[in-house]
């Protein structure tokens, strides 16, 4: 893989699928120069032990929200329980939140509820959005115009777009994350996009343990893995690897106001 630094901006590092070997995959990514980690939340009762890996590793970063497959629990008791955890210091947004009108796990109402709600904890504490949308870009589009009035910022992570979407995401000021779907032969629509994102609102994340990446297709994905995205970006870009790996990283510590810092 590329030498140099690069930030993967999404991971699900205590997740099951990490249980096992969660620090030899922590620490294949430093070895790979991933000089930052985000672990985007998910739900309410992995808070404690996303807040003991900040406490491990000085490298990683959360986000807490109540993601739309979970968001039929949503009551007030949910609410204050993020707005306690976004207290926490290593705290680095909200989300991941948002819409999934593909799956469906919890009904559209709930969703929509959830999520106007999780704007509004964005917009208070003034942290950035983390945001799932899929099947589901002019609600998530309106909700973030009305509830967030030009007073939050965000990224659209995994994105799964093409170039039509991408004038209302940046009309918001958003950011655009790309994860191995990128790599992905039938991902023509995102492919398209790729190159006419603007080139301070771009991130790159790997979303492990799933999607991984076209070389490594088929296995548990990991944050080493996101040079490959990074790799697809330049090509379709017409840059190299490392001018990707060098704006991705300065773009996500300006989003979630990561430390400079590296290992």
């Amino acid at each position: 893989m590329p030498k140099g630094q690069i930030i993967d901006s999404h991971a699900h590092l205590t997740w099951d699928s990490f249980a096992e070997d969660q620090e030899e995959v922590i620490g294949r990514a430093f070895a790979e120069g991933v000089v930052q980690i985000v672990q985007a939340g998910v739900d309410l009762k992995t808070i404690p032990e996303m807040v003991q890996l900040t406490e491990k590793y000085k490298e990683i970063f959360i986000g807490v929200g109540l993601h739309p497959h979970e968001a039929k629990i949503w009551n007030a008791d949910a609410d204050k329980q993020i707005r306690e955890a976004a207290k926490h210091a290593r705290v680095v947004g909200i989300g991941e939140c948002g819409l999934d009108f593909y799956y469906n796990h919890s009904d559209r109402d709930a969703q929509m509820l959830c999520f106007k709600a999780q704007i509004e904890i964005a917009r208070d504490l003034n942290k950035p959005l983390i945001i799932h949308s899929r099947d589901a870009w002019e609600d998530t589009f309106q909700l973030l115009e009305e509830i967030g009035q030009g007073k939050v910022s965000g990224v659209f992570h995994c994105f799964t777009g093409g170039p039509e979407v991408l004038p209302r995401i940046e009309a918001l000021d958003f950011y655009v994350s790309f994860s191995g779907i990128v790599t992905f032969a039938n991902a023509k629509n995102i492919q398209a996009a790729a190159p006419l994102v603007k080139k301070d609102r771009i991130l790159v994340e790997t979303d492990c343990p799933y999607l991984a990446p076209q070389p490594v297709r088929g296995k548990r994905n990991e944050p080493s893995y996101v040079w490959h995205v990074a790799e697809k970006l330049a090509q379709l870009r017409g840059v190299a690897v490392e001018q990707i790996a060098e704006q991705t990283v300065v773009n996500a510590r300006r989003l979630f106001k990561l430390p400079e810092e590296t290992r």
